[in-house]
């Protein structure tokens, strides 16, 4: 039962938001599919740049193992706060790209 305590605490508040923003904000029921894709693009975002942080920092670690000739523990690249700035570097890039407007092409 632990286990789906976090899961059904997120979709209940995910179909409050909704039904807050829907009946009490009066927000676009078409404009609701476009934030998920959105979402979805920001997250593909995240996963790109956390796949290019943790390739550098396992290049960082292995040099810092050869140059040194002491033992750097790769589970120094598996700390939590890279997904969490990973993600922060995708929304700040997901921001600037919309900021920029018409000079980006998207597919």
């Amino acid at each position: 039962m632990g286990h789906l305590l976090i899961p059904v605490l997120v979709g209940v508040t995910s179909v409050a938001a909704y039904l807050v923003g829907a009946k009490g904000l009066r927000l676009s029921h078409g404009c609701f599919r476009k934030a998920v894709r959105r979402m979805l693009e920001s997250l593909g975002v995240t996963l790109i740049f956390l796949g290019v942080n943790l390739g550098a920092a396992v290049i960082v670690i292995l040099a810092a193992r050869a140059l040194t000739r002491e033992f750097v523990s790769l589970y120094l690249a598996a700390d939590e706060t890279l997904l969490v700035l990973s993600l922060i570097q995708a929304l700040i890039f997901q921001g600037w790209r919309d900021l920029s407007g018409a000079n980006v092409s998207r597919s």
